[in-house]
């Protein structure tokens, strides 16, 4: 069975209609404050990357550190929603407008080239994903040891990410 967002990757009427039931079911709102929120939540995101580096010099606590990269990339993503206008504390809507939002969409040539730089490559998407299975792991399983090099890998991900969406924001 084909994962819930590769599908809206590849079908816009899926991606569309579920967009319209997270809508019913407030899961996705509709968001008026825009700059305040943005700024909330990037401030929100380098805060929580301060927390990995401080972590990973512990060391026992990698987990810890997994779960927080997770969370810098996951309020980086909200500041995205907000800046379209929504807002959600539910993860799949919020992966959802991503998607929806920018994901690269078929445009012609000089339109893509107009906004190459303000769309969210199939790559940071990909790696929303699967981060969020690593915070999970992290967060709900009872292993309690991941590498300094792990963690380490997933802080610089999630740097970068939240870097992209700086770039973003700021177009």
């Amino acid at each position: 069975m084909k994962e819930f967002w590769k599908r809206w990757i590849e079908d816009d009427k899926k991606l569309n209609n579920d967009f319209k039931k997270y809508l019913k079911s407030k899961k996705i709102k509709v968001e008026g404050e825009k700059d305040e929120l943005v700024k909330g939540h990037l401030d929100k995101a380098d805060h929580n990357l301060k927390f990995v580096k401080s972590t990973l010099e512990l060391e026992e606590f990698n987990d810890w550190a997994i779960v927080s990269a997770y969370y810098s990339i996951y309020h980086a993503s909200l500041a995205l929603c907000v800046l379209r206008g929504f807002s959600t504390k539910d993860h799949s809507a919020t992966l959802l407008i991503l998607i929806k939002e920018f994901y690269k969409k078929e445009l012609t040539k000089e339109e893509i080239e107009l906004i190459k730089d303000s769309t969210i490559e199939k790559e940071h998407v990909l790696y929303y994903v699967k981060l969020r299975k690593e915070r999970s792991k992290a967060s709900y399983s009872t292993k309690i040891s991941f590498t300094k090099q792990e963690a380490e890998s997933l802080r610089l991900k999630a740097i970068e990410f939240v870097n992209k969406v700086k770039e973003i924001v700021e177009g």
